[in-house]
């Protein structure tokens, strides 16, 4: 009777340390998605388009905001590097316009991209580009991502020579009874600007969940310390403003509001 006792104990000892053993046992975890998206704002309101902001002396109303987004890149709480492959991508919240053939360009909002074949781990930072890499940009006939003629790229509007236009604000601005209409573009490979930003604490991206980055894009910040009553239209010819508004859109304009 003691022997059998005896081989019981052990049994259940041994039966308790596999169970436990079982719960120790580290999860498999594979590559995660994520969810990234840019939300246009004005100041503290939603962006829109045809609706009027009042920010400080200056009433704006916007008709169309489009910018590339490159080389997405996610760095880790451990400094290793995840670049998403052929991250390219056609931001946008415009009307249908009309291009140098008869195609009609839809209107349409865009704000969001889905980052997929991402290592599981903890990430610290993401960082892109704003326009499009020197490779590309000189070469319209090479396609990587959203990177196409055909991707609403064909106005003539939007092109100078044989090169993108990385960035596009339109609408008008009133001032003391006065109304301007803007036109403020970024372009030309030195204008080719990075974007680092800091999540608010290690985000844990893998299988097992759905992850997303909120960025918010303040339109306001675009502009920033530029008259744009003096220069409403900002281009190619005006390659000093256009310098700084691509230093804005790489150091003001976005702002990371949420990362879960």
């Amino acid at each position: 009777m003691k022997k059998f006792l005896t081989i019981i104990l052990l049994s259940a000892l041994l039966f308790a340390s596999c169970s436990k053993d079982a719960q120790l046992a580290p999860v498999n975890e594979t590559e995660g998605k994520a969810t990234l998206t840019f939300d246009a704002v004005v100041g503290t309101s939603d962006f829109a388009l045809d609706k009027d902001f009042t920010v400080g002396t200056k009433t704006w109303n916007f008709t169309q905001l489009r910018y590339w987004v490159s080389n997405v890149v996610l760095v880790k709480a451990n400094g290793e590097e995840y670049a998403v492959p052929n991250s390219y991508y056609l931001i946008e919240e415009n009307k249908a316009a009309e291009t140098n053939s008869a195609y009609i360009y839809p209107a349409n909002k865009r704000e969001s991209i889905e980052l997929a074949g991402i290592p599981a781990g903890d990430y610290k930072a993401i960082r892109f580009s704003l326009g499009v890499p020197e490779k590309y940009n000189n070469n319209l006939s090479l396609q990587a991502g959203e990177l196409s003629q055909l991707n609403g790229m064909t106005n003539v509007s939007w092109m100078w020579a044989t090169s993108y236009i990385f960035s596009s604000l339109k609408g008008k601005v009133t001032e003391a009874a006065t109304t301007k209409t803007i036109v403020v573009e970024t372009g030309l490979n030195t204008n080719f600007k990075t974007v680092t930003l800091n999540l608010p604490s290690a985000l844990h991206i893998s299988s097992a969940k759905s992850t997303a980055i909120l960025l918010n894009a303040d339109v306001t910040r675009i502009t920033d310390g530029i008259d744009i009553m003096s220069t409403p239209v900002v281009g190619a010819t005006q390659a000093t403003v256009m310098a700084a508004v691509a230093a804005n859109y790489s150091g003001k304009v976005f702002t990371v509001k949420s990362a879960q």
